[in-house]
């Protein structure tokens, strides 16, 4: 037994060395000769090139057939028969033709198996890519996905949760009498009342305080020929009391203005206004007069709102600076065929009925 296992070892060892040998024979590339071996290979080509133009042209010469006719086939039955049967021949003939293949040496396999691995090489890059652009198409889809997912998780919660109060609704309802009902629903209303109206003089100071301390200021400079609301932020009293010129700059102040001179002015563009309440009846200044006519202006617009639904426009004596600001914040709007017309808009209703 053991003298068989010690030549199963041997004769495998000997597979083996001779394996290796083989291996180093079809692998054995010189790179000095290299360079010869590929100017063989290509002489070996170009004759073989040679010897297949030397047959074309012999049987070109020997046959009468016109090569570029014998490409198709016949629509005539006997012209097409001869054809098949000479097609035929040459398979007959070129099948016992031993195959050319390079002789032993010759580098031509190499470049054969390089431009082979070369392919595959470009193939694969090529498909990496493609794999590489589809795999973030699908994390990108995914993302979406997930978002959705998201989304959709957060709206069957609230659904949820909103059920579940709307069930604790009416089963607390269901308990009560229509007359405990109805109070606690005028608690309700009259609770959300008050609540309106603190919010609305909240929102009504914040009015005044912004018409008193920016928006004045800014309302007279448009009214002498200044800057429209907005473009000048910081208006002071000596500016306004200057003037502006005809460009919409602000005039030098090189000497006070004359009350008279400012008075007179005011009454053209404003007319005759009351005097502020606890100031001894002392003229108003440009800001305060436009001050006084955009309040009263809102005032008419309310009243006129509250009154009549907001369908019905207020008639301006005037195109004044105040309206036309109205209009640019997108508070109110003018009459679209009369622009001495002006309403507020109705935020629960279209711009036009």
């Amino acid at each position: 037994m053991a003298q068989a296992h010690d030549q199963n070892i041997a004769r495998i060892r000997k597979y083996v060395a001779d394996a290796r040998e083989i291996q180093d024979d079809l692998m054995d590339f010189d790179a000095s000769g290299t360079e010869a071996r590929l100017e063989q290979t290509v002489r070996e080509l170009r004759g073989r090139v040679q010897e297949q133009r030397a047959a074309l042209e012999k049987l070109r010469r020997a046959s009468k057939i016109d090569i570029e006719q014998v490409a198709y086939a016949s629509d005539e039955p006997r012209e097409k028969l001869k054809q098949i049967l000479a097609v035929k021949e040459a398979y007959d003939q070129l099948t016992p033709t031993t195959t050319y293949l390079p002789p032993k040496g010759s580098i031509l396999p190499a470049l054969l198996a390089a431009r082979t691995l070369q392919q595959n090489i470009q193939a694969s890059k090529e498909a990496i890519a493609s794999t590489q652009e589809q795999i973030a198409k699908q994390e990108h889809a995914l993302r979406r996905e997930e978002e959705n997912l998201h989304d959709a998780r957060l709206i069957t919660k609230a659904m949820e949760s909103r059920i579940a109060r709307l069930r604790a609704q009416h089963e607390d309802r269901s308990q009560k009498t229509p007359a405990q009902l109805a109070k606690e629903l005028i608690v309700a209303k009259r609770a959300r009342k008050e609540e309106y109206e603190e919010e609305m003089k909240r929102l009504g100071e914040d009015l005044n305080v912004f018409i008193n301390d920016h928006l004045s200021a800014m309302l007279a400079a448009e009214e002498f020929g200044g800057p429209v609301v907005g473009d000048m932020l910081d208006v002071e009293n000596d500016t306004l009391a200057a003037g502006f010129t005809k460009k919409g700059k602000a005039r030098s102040l090189k000497k006070p203005v004359a009350d008279k001179t400012r008075q007179r002015r005011i009454d053209q563009i404003w007319g005759n206004k009351p005097s502020i309440e606890n100031e001894e009846e002392e003229p108003l200044t440009e800001a305060e007069a436009a001050d006084f006519e955009m309040r009263q202006l809102i005032e008419n617009l309310f009243a006129l709102l509250m009154a009549r639904g907001g369908k019905e426009y207020f008639v301006l004596e005037r195109d004044s600076a105040a309206s036309r600001f109205l209009v640019r914040a997108k508070i109110a709007q003018f009459h679209p065929k009369d622009a001495k017309k002006l309403r507020l808009i109705d935020f629960g209703r279209e711009l036009d009925d």
